[in-house]
């Protein structure tokens, strides 16, 4: 088979030698951000074994730059081969925990615009969900918060109601 950057430039499935070692420059610079993640966060990684196996390894020679960027190469070559579409937003969360509450913040007040504007109906749905919410408690809080966001003062219950919601996901 032939090279996609042999191919003549007119062809639709031509890949120019500069694209490809783009491409392989940032799989190199991916794998020396995964090498720097501690062990226990890479451990959690959706990555093949043979990926963990070079996580390892590039432990073992972290002292020794030649051999780690030689390594580092190795790596960007397995990294070809693993799923980018759920890895990068894994390393994401790992690299940043404030990020990962950040978006759980936005889960949870998406969910309690939803339970104040829904009704029983929502409240119902969540419970049939979570099995963790207490239907009269979760109705109170609503009903306390809707009277809050009625009289314009969004307060106690309204903060109340986000802080378990948040308890229970």
């Amino acid at each position: 088979m032939t090279k996609p950057y042999y191919l003549d430039p007119e062809d639709e499935n031509y890949i120019s030698k500069t694209d490809l070692k783009k491409e392989a420059k940032e799989l190199q610079d991916f794998a020396t951000k995964l090498i720097k993640l501690s062990k226990s966060k890479r451990a959690e990684l959706p990555v093949s074994d043979e990926m963990q196996a070079a996580f390892l390894l590039a432990d073992k020679i972290a002292k020794k730059p030649d051999a780690l960027r030689r390594h580092v190469q190795y790596m960007a070559k397995l990294l070809r081969d693993e799923d980018m579409e759920t890895l990068e937003p894994k390393y994401e969360l790992a690299a940043s925990p404030a990020k990962a509450n950040e978006l759980v913040a936005i889960k949870v007040e998406a969910l309690r615009e939803s339970i104040l504007t829904g009704g029983d109906g929502a409240i119902n749905d969540l419970i049939s969900e979570n099995d963790y919410f207490d239907r009269q408690k979760l109705r109170q809080l609503v009903r306390q918060a809707n009277k809050e966001l009625a009289q314009e003062k969004p307060g106690k219950n309204y903060k109340e109601l986000f802080q378990y919601l948040k308890s229970g996901l």
